[in-house]
């Protein structure tokens, strides 16, 4: 029941919307905490990113990889297929297959979705693509393997926009690509199409023109705003204008494994300052019941972000809606 619920809403529901919805109500913010946390499993991990490759074929102005260069590679396919094996053991589990990287450019990434609904049928698989390899070929497998959600990030309502954000003039391409993916999908119901857009400031032109573009076709349009990746970026949004911080969701439900088998407290350390242990050497089990997560929880609990240099200007938190109460935190 718990693997049902977590897997509708990462590969069915528009979760920024449902998040601003749960945050704007006081009453429904109750339940929601209540069921969130009784989704905690302290055995594994609902939901897990796999960082299938951390190489990438854009220059996106928004990713941390144009700050410091990064260590590339690929994850190695044993090593993918020990983490997906031991999740196997506690039930079906949510897999994003994507990090710092384009998924796609990974050697096994077929594979590596085939492995995952082959170990359980009920896994849910989610990619985050930028689109420009989801050729022909691409999409059939996509469609055929059983991808639950895949997400298309655009950034760009037009070319020059497109250009100006990804650093390329791959948009005619992409939204190609786009068009197929629907076609050859059909009538179908997996994947889940969602298209991002993100725009900063919320500049309601280029909103208002991607939504105009693909309103008529049976996607999702999921409009975001950038997030800092640990204060790593400058989004224009003040951390001193953000609400009340609050523990981050990420910490108890959602770890990062990165290519070389690192284990991060979420999907934003691509500096990797917060690794909590490696999958090469224990299990994720192991990691996520080791002393080093219980210590980065319990500053968060304590309201001690400073204490974790990752967290401490981050904004990657109000993605996601308060899980606890306050007598929990104290």
């Amino acid at each position: 029941m718990k693997e049902s619920i977590v897997s509708f809403f990462l590969s069915k529901i528009d979760i920024n919307k449902f998040s601003d919805f749960i945050k704007r109500s006081v009453v429904l913010s109750i339940p929601y905490k209540i069921i969130v946390q009784r989704l905690i499993d302290w055995n594994f991990p609902y939901h897990v990113f796999l960082e299938s490759t951390n190489i990438c074929n854009l220059h996106c102005k928004i990713c941390t990889r144009n700050i410091a260069p990064i260590k590339l590679g690929s994850m190695d396919f044993e090593l993918f297929k020990k983490i997906v094996n031991e999740a196997s053991v506690y039930g079906s589990r949510n897999f994003s297959l994507h990090l710092f990287g384009e998924p796609l450019l990974a050697p096994n990434i077929i594979p590596m979705i085939k492995y995952i609904k082959q170990k359980n049928n009920k896994n849910t698989v989610l990619i985050t693509t930028n689109g420009v390899l989801l050729n022909n070929k691409i999409s059939q497998e996509i469609i055929m393997n059983g991808v639950d959600k895949i997400i298309v990030s655009i950034h760009g309502a037009n070319k020059e926009q497109y250009e100006n954000m990804t650093g390329t003039d791959n948009l005619n391409n992409v939204e190609e690509n786009i068009k197929n993916l629907i076609n050859l999908k059909n009538k179908k119901n997996k994947p889940k199409i969602f298209l991002r857009m993100v725009s900063f400031k919320k500049n309601t032109t280029e909103i208002k023109k991607f939504y105009k573009r693909w309103s008529s076709y049976p996607v999702i349009i999921d409009i975001k705003e950038p997030h800092n990746f640990g204060g790593q970026i400058e989004t224009g949004r003040s951390i001193d204008s953000l609400p009340k911080r609050y523990p981050c969701y990420h910490l108890w439900l959602a770890p990062g494994i990165n290519w070389d088998g690192q284990v991060s407290i979420c999907c934003c350390d691509t500096f990797k300052d917060a690794i909590i242990g490696n999958v090469n050497q224990n299990s994720l089990h192991k990691i996520w019941n080791g002393e080093k997560l219980k210590q980065y929880r319990d500053y968060h609990l304590r309201g001690k972000y400073d204490k974790i240099p990752v967290c401490k200007n981050c904004d990657v938190w109000t993605t996601y809606p308060d899980i606890f109460f306050e007598y929990q935190k104290k």
